[in-house]
């Protein structure tokens, strides 16, 4: 029997302590190098003094000077444990609670307390030698002074978790790798420090440790990600783009060699301020200007252009095209400026003092060329962010802003004009209107030239400081705004469509509901259409919904609908029925696939021809194993994060992306009226999951239709059957009468014999389903499906003309694989072409 775990009710708090000892009993020894290694960190610190005067610790720090020319040998080791200050005590426990603890799973305790030292003393010393080498043989800005020793219990732990990232499933192989070094990449190009250059060079060398301890085991492809995953990676490069300046502001200016870019996001020149005494009086009355009016105000108004891209990458996450947007505007912007401020004069990059221009090549790589190539990538994957918000959410954005420019502009101009005893000297409505709208743009993309007004005191510096920053909150809470006005597609969550699904619908209806179909519905609104719109082919999705006698009259009204707007009609995996009836009217039709089906009533798993079955249900039950039912708003953070690990472990193990149209992906399970079937092991790891979508009959629920199909990759064998008979016995007793476990697409029904002369339409999708057989196994899983002895439902393709099925036999492929590009394709066309050899 099917089992969900009842919450806890009545714990009484001697209960409750009793279970968080045993927790930490289990935690301590599932990890105990990552407990020590918190315990050694906590005590160096507590030891040394670090935890209250970080200048006390720095003689057990290791450097060029403090290594080598002190010869303090043991500083390799002490550096790598106690912490230079109270905040890297505590980043560095919580690293080793955390990922390293999930390192020290997949490594092993041995494994882990080797590496930890191996490449924690290798990162040092190899950092330690790049670190003296660029101090001695030239003035180079990315490295910090050679005589500050250096403290980072968090170096070894990184080398550490790179090195573990070799053991790693495909999704946190690539999550551990590319967040773990784009954090890593972004302080000591950025920042500077030689810290964080020793702990770059650690997780490097823990990368290439792991790779060799990882020889001869199964590699996966890891390229492929979901468009889901691909919106996260792109949202954290955008992240790092934006987050890096204000690293290096925050740290001082930075050190790094990206640190250049910086100089465009600060309130005022010090260079240009500290030759004052030999340059022209009007340059230095603009800098003194700035400098008088610096502040919170300036400061937050010179990284607007960071603080978009940073709500930006908040939405490039969720896919949201404003998001795309804002995205792609900021980052050609920002690297547009420099080159237009080193053209006309206004940004001078001086050489260093030997001459190499190396500073050129870096503040362009800074300033530039990281910046277009961002908003390059984000321009080829568009395709990837059409979460589009409503057009009255936008009307009203757009309004909003435009009216809170007015407000802020008007006000300003106001209390400037009334206030102009505060200025230097007398000015003019025309600057006044001048520095009214340069006080709305950050520092960077203004650059004015000549002396420049500027109130000293009073309400009108104020304003000056503070109106642009309000209208810059504005546009950022509105941009916000916006992100949670999602544009519905017609049909997605429908309550008409739904309504009449809840009438009545055969097992394949529910697909009508899924995000990027459109509803056609009759003028009573008692009949209704799900289709999908692929360039001018209307692709309607299974059966019509309509009451009994009047499924004609739907199929002729849609067709009708379809012509009034110049669209080609086609029904796609339609049943016998729904095909009877277009043959009267005319149409063709070519098989597309097969549903296999399940007759609930009298079903038990018996006799000899249910082995197959009865063997993996009887083994998961005997080894610990429960089918849990839940919905997805129903599961915890933790299971919900299995769930979404187990779907982009089978993503990235394809060489194309998700296929849509009729097959459900991750979005489809968050349904309400969607359930699903967990496989749940004794240490409550989820090994599969399915989901299951109604089918109604007057009202009722009488069927399950079967969608979405995932296991772990490295699971024991036997989940999908397990969860499959599982299902099938809990909705029998629940009254369900059908369990259908979907179509199979572009498969032929093994009672029919095989057609010899095909139609035309018929080759070329047995030669689409020969295609993808290699890549996603549509053969394999048909006859997975066959071992549940179903009743098969042929399921075809309907159209008018024969002339018409070039444009059709495009937009079912078109459907299926909306986001692949010519390289996919090619790629689909290279595993074609392996599976056939």
């Amino acid at each position: 029997m099917s089992q969900t775990a009842p919450p806890e009710s009545g714990a009484t708090a001697p209960s409750r302590l009793r279970a968080a000892g045993a927790f930490l009993r289990r935690y301590v020894a599932l990890h105990p190098v990552s407990v020590g290694t918190a315990v050694a960190v906590l005590s160096a610190a507590a030891a040394t003094g670090a935890l209250f005067n970080s200048d006390a610790a720095f003689v057990w720090g290791a450097g060029p000077l403090a290594t080598f020319a002190s010869g303090r040998w043991w500083t390799v080791f002490t550096a790598l444990v106690v912490p230079d200050s109270a905040v890297d005590a505590v980043s560095s426990v919580l690293l080793a609670l955390t990922v390293l603890a999930y390192s020290e799973r997949l490594l092993g305790s041995r494994r882990t307390a080797a590496l930890l030292a191996v490449t924690g003393v290798a990162g040092l010393l190899v950092g330690i030698g790049l670190h003296a080498a660029a101090w001695t043989l030239t003035d180079l800005r990315p490295v910090v002074a050679a005589e500050v020793p250096v403290l980072d219990p968090t170096t070894p732990i990184a080398g550490a978790v790179m090195a573990a990232s070799a053991f790693a499933t495909t999704l946190w192989r690539r999550r551990l790798r590319l967040v773990g070094f784009a954090l890593l990449a972004l302080f000591a190009l950025y920042a500077g420090d030689a810290d964080s250059w020793y702990r770059l060079t650690a997780a490097a060398i823990g990368l290439v440790v792991g790779a060799v301890l990882a020889r001869g085991r199964e590699r996966r492809s890891w390229h492929r990600s979901s468009t889901r995953e691909i919106r996260t990676l792109l949202a954290l490069l955008a992240a790092v783009v934006a987050s890096g300046p204000i690293v290096a502001l925050v740290s001082g200016g930075g050190r790094g060699p990206l640190s250049l870019v910086v100089d465009a996001y600060t309130q005022y020149d010090d260079e240009l301020l500290a030759q004052c005494g030999s340059v022209a009086a009007s340059v230095c009355d603009e800098q003194v200007a700035l400098l008088m009016t610096r502040g919170a105000g300036p400061a937050l108004l010179a990284i607007t252009p960071l603080v978009l891209l940073l709500v930006a990458a908040w939405g490039l996450r969720q896919g949201r095209r404003a998001a795309w947007i804002v995205a792609v505007f900021v980052l050609v912007a920002s690297a547009v400026l420099p080159v237009v401020s080193l053209a006309d004069g206004r940004l001078r990059i001086d050489p260093w003092v030997d001459g190499s221009g190396a500073e050129y090549v870096l503040w362009a790589i800074a300033s530039i060329v990281i910046p277009l190539a961002l908003a390059a990538a984000l321009i080829v994957a568009r395709r990837r962010f059409s979460v589009r918000a409503t057009r009255q959410a936008a009307r009203s954005v757009a309004v909003v802003v435009t009216l809170a420019f007015l407000a802020c502009a008007t006000t300003l101009f106001t209390i400037e004009a009334v206030g102009r005893r505060a200025f230097d000297r007398d000015v003019s409505a025309l600057e006044l209107i001048e520095l009214t709208l340069r006080r709305f743009l950050p520092p960077a993309f203004t650059h004015p030239g000549g002396a420049t007004a500027f109130p000293h005191s009073g309400p009108a510096l104020f304003a000056y400081q503070w109106v642009g920053v309000l209208f810059w909150a504005i546009v950022v809470a509105s941009i916000l705004w916006l992100y949670r006005r999602v544009q519905r597609p017609e049909g997605d969550g429908d309550a008409r469509y739904r309504h009449l699904l809840r009438r009545g619908s055969d097992t394949l209806g529910f697909l009508g509901t899924w995000d990027g179909n459109r509803h056609w519905y009759s003028d009573d609104a008692e009949c209704a259409v799900a289709y999908r719109l692929v360039g001018d082919v209307a692709l309607a999705v299974a059966d019509p919904l309509a009451p009994a006698g009047r499924r004609p009259e739907a199929l002729r009204g849609f067709t009708d609908f379809c012509v009034e707007h110049g669209w080609t009609p086609a029904f796609y995996s339609i049943h016998a029925d729904t095909l009877d009836d277009l043959v009267d009217l005319g149409w063709r039709h070519v098989p597309v696939g097969v549903e296999t089906v399940m007759d609930l009533p009298g079903l038990t798993f018996a006799g000899k021809t249910w082995q197959k079955v009865r063997q993996p249900l009887t083994r998961a039950e005997r080894e610990g194993y429960t089918a849990v039912w839940s919905r997805w708003h129903e599961l915890s953070v933790a299971q919900a994060s299995q769930v979404v690990a187990i779907d982009e472990e089978w993503v990235a193990d394809r060489a194309l992306p998700e296929m849509g149209f009729t097959l459900g992906s991750l979005d489809e399970l968050k349904d309400r009226d969607v359930r699903l079937l967990l496989a749940v092991g004794p240490d409550q790891r989820i090994e599969a999951v399915t989901s299951w979508m109604p089918s109604w009959t007057d009202g009722e629920i009488t069927g399950w239709t079967l969608d979405f199909m995932r296991r772990r990759t490295d699971g024991p064998n036997g989940m999908m059957e397990f969860l499959i008979a599982k299902a099938a016995l809990q909705l029998q007793d629940e009254g369900a009468v059908v369990l259908s476990l979907s179509g199979a697409p572009l498969a032929d029904d093994p009672d029919e014999p095989a057609d010899g002369d095909p139609a035309p339409l018929r080759a070329l999708l047995r030669r689409l389903a020969e295609v993808l057989e290699p890549a996603y196994g549509f053969a394999s899983l048909f006859r997975f499906k066959g071992k549940f002895r179903p009743r098969y439902r042929p399921l075809a393709l309907a159209y008018r003309d024969p002339l018409e099925l070039p444009a059709i036999g495009a937009a079912v492929g078109r459907a299926y694989l909306p986001d692949a590009s010519r390289h996919e394709m090619v790629a689909l066309a290279r595993t074609a072409w392996e599976g056939r050899r």
